[in-house]
């Protein structure tokens, strides 16, 4: 449960950073939660009322497949952002270290 805590800190973290460049309001903030959690709040609870081998899979391949969305939204913007000037090492050092956090809680956490 540790892990799964600091992996969704370290995560939102970096999805949410460009977003704030555009200063949303708080309720633009609370909705872009909303859609972002809500999903995972009924699907823990479905999977926890209906234990499936065959929903797990369905679902572990949708969650897969926000994923590789947001990297791949995130990847655009840091080419669009780096197209214009280098990428700092801080920030390139900021993203190896949280992608080794990542890994670790992972292994460690189970």
């Amino acid at each position: 449960m540790v892990g799964f805590i600091i992996q969704n800190i370290t995560e939102g973290l970096g999805i949410i950073a460009p977003v704030l460049r555009d200063r949303p309001s708080w309720n633009q903030l609370a909705l872009m939660g909303l859609v972002g959690g809500a999903p995972a709040i009924v699907g823990a609870w479905i999977g926890s009322y209906s234990p499936s081998p065959t929903l797990a899979v369905l679902f572990l391949a949708i969650g897969t497949g926000a994923v590789f969305e947001v990297v791949y939204e995130i990847a655009k913007l840091i080419q669009k952002d780096t197209s214009r000037q280098p990428m700092p090492v801080t920030v390139f050092s900021g993203v190896l270290v949280g992608m080794l956090l990542l890994w670790i809680t992972g292994v460690l956490v189970k």
